[in-house]
């Protein structure tokens, strides 16, 4: 039955309410009157295959991906890579260079993956440095190290034993957030450890603070900061020697506030022992 008699037989209601059925249903365009058959119509024709030049053979698919493979830059192991982080650190010979070195650096997936490059805060000039934990969302989100309420609580802790936090420089020692705040892997750790170090070493600071996992971080022991805190260690970088006194991190004092007795300790040991030698 065609369209034209379809319409014949049924009156301005039906069609009205058969036209409001396909435009609920998401038809809004008509092709034509009459329907089309696509399994009764003509293929269309195929272009023909150019034949291969006579004496050459067409390359097999493994052969085109060899070429492929070998044509393309072999991918550096974690040891090379690593040694070209070291490269790159020590080529950098001011705070400002190191910091466009490590924004740069595109070898460790965690770059890809953070919102921002955690490096520093404060005066590179300053005698006293604080050293971060790897970054937190907080610090992933302002790309400042003891950012969020741990930075509020830093301040606080300072000022217990008169210093002033704006007269600090504040760096991270990891870069770049871990993805969901995990622990970062011995291979990023490695990766990123040579920058943090150089960073030491470019900083005017004799005296500093680590706090959290900080100390692990540049260093790579395995001992936590519950065995670490309260005990001075030297961080021994070129022709520079930087005293550290390893503390637990704000963050970590939120959670455990029953903690801070012992925090406030081992600030009053660092205050005693920067002040007698001054």
């Amino acid at each position: 039955m065609t369209p034209a008699k379809m319409r014949a037989m049924l009156d301005p209601t039906e069609i009205s309410e058969i036209l409001n059925f396909y435009l609920e249903a998401g038809v809004d365009e008509s092709i034509g009157d009459q329907t089309v058959n696509h399994f009764e119509l003509s293929p269309p024709p195929q272009p023909q295959a150019t034949p291969a030049p006579l004496g050459r053979s067409r390359p097999s698919a493994s052969e085109i991906l060899a070429k492929q493979v070998l044509s393309s830059p072999p991918a550096l192991g974690n040891a090379e890579l690593v040694e070209k982080a070291k490269h790159l650190a020590a080529s950098c010979t001011t705070v400002d260079e190191l910091k466009i070195a490590v924004d740069g650096f595109e070898d460790c997936s965690l770059r890809k993956m953070a919102t921002h490059t955690v490096f520093a805060a404060g005066d590179p000039a300053s005698d006293l440095l604080l050293i971060d934990k790897a970054p937190s969302s907080a610090e992933d989100r302002t790309g400042l190290p003891f950012s969020g309420e741990s930075g509020e609580l830093l301040i606080k802790m300072l000022k217990a034993i008169d210093i002033d936090v704006e007269q600090t420089y504040r760096i991270s020692a990891f870069p770049w957030r871990p993805p969901g705040g995990r622990a970062p892997t011995k291979e990023e750790q490695a990766l990123c450890q040579p920058f943090a170090l150089r960073h030491l070493e470019l900083a005017s600071a004799r005296h500093s603070m680590a706090f959290g996992e900080a100390t692990a971080l540049l260093t790579g022991e395995k001992q936590g900061i519950n065995r670490l805190r309260g005990n001075w260690k030297s961080f021994e970088i070129g022709k520079k020697s930087i005293k550290c006194l390893p503390l637990f991190h704000p963050e970590f004092l939120l959670d455990h506030p029953g903690s801070k007795k012992m925090a406030w300790r081992d600030l009053l040991h660092f205050k005693s022992t920067i002040s007698s030698s001054a």
